[in-house]
């Protein structure tokens, strides 16, 4: 069992993330210890490296939810496969889009950062003279 200090740490999140994806049903049936601190079983850090990585990704809280109940329906169909594979290719296609831009931004920078050299480069040569 985990306490909720290492689920923050091991995942980057605040208690009051856990608390929020608790309290809109993203993580179902979390323990309480005799002192009614949440203690998270090794099932549950499963569900939140997922609900994270989905969270990450861009997916909503309904979105997010809905793809966990996908994930342990334990009689999935072909079509809940098939809604679960179109979200995914969906947000894999919204990353795609995501590194196109970070990466324009990169090349900006690049110039910058070339440009304000080459000019630093000729004050220093001109200070010289």
């Amino acid at each position: 069992m985990h306490s909720i200090q290492a689920v923050a740490n091991q995942f980057d999140l605040t208690y009051d993330a856990l608390r929020y994806y608790e309290k809109v049903g993203l993580l179902k049936n979390i323990q309480r210890d005799k002192n009614d601190r949440r203690i998270y079983s090794d099932a549950d850090l499963v569900e939140i490296n997922r609900l994270v990585h989905l969270r990450q990704l861009g997916a909503s809280v309904t979105e997010t939810k809905h793809m966990l109940t996908l994930f342990n329906d334990p009689q999935k169909s072909v079509t809940a496969y098939d809604t679960g594979i179109d979200f995914l290719e969906q947000l894999d296609a919204d990353l795609d889009q995501r590194i196109a831009a970070i990466e324009q931004q990169k090349l900006f920078l690049a110039k910058k950062i070339n440009r304000f050299k080459a000019e630093r480069a000729q004050l220093t040569s001109h200070s010289k003279q």
